[in-house]
């Protein structure tokens, strides 16, 4: 039982690193900064994480906060996702060729239905695969700023 808390620790910790370097800044991404989206994140995913350590909570209750937090950063995402197909803003203000514009649009319609899932899990109340939907979203992320090449500044990613 220990054994598979620490494991759950370990993923969710390793999603968090990508999830928050997804949302950290660049210099390339100054029109579409997401400081507050990104702060926000850290905190809930870090509540998150450590829900599955509080002694006086029942396993109930720590499912239930699973969802609650859960739900928090599946708005956050929604909201970044918005702001990145905001036709004004378009490609996040940065300056992408067609070609990659055309693969930030594709990932940034994956973000939005991985997000979309994530909130089905919600609803249907299936705590235990919030971090593997969590993972998923944080693949997008990863994937999103290895191809169109996006630089993080090395104090976000220290945070």
């Amino acid at each position: 039982m220990l054994m598979k808390r620490f494991k759950a620790l370990i993923i969710i910790t390793v999603c968090v690193f990508f999830i928050v370097a997804c949302v950290a800044s660049s210099d390339r991404q100054q029109p579409c900064q997401a400081e507050d989206h990104s702060k926000k994140l850290r905190i809930l995913i870090h509540k998150l994480d450590t829900v599955t350590f509080e002694p006086l909570y029942s396993e109930l209750e720590r499912d239930q906060y699973r969802l609650n937090y859960a739900t928090q950063i599946s708005e956050i995402v929604e909201k970044m996702v918005q702001r990145q197909q905001d036709e004004e803003k378009q490609g996040c203000g940065l300056s992408l060729s067609d070609q990659q514009l055309t693969i930030f649009n594709q990932l940034s319609s994956e973000l939005q239905q991985q997000a979309l899932h994530l909130v089905e899990l919600i609803k249907m109340q299936r705590a235990e695969l919030i971090k593997v939907q969590i993972h998923s979203i944080n693949q997008i992320c990863t994937a999103c700023h290895q191809q169109l090449n996006i630089k993080l500044h090395d104090s976000e990613v220290e945070k």
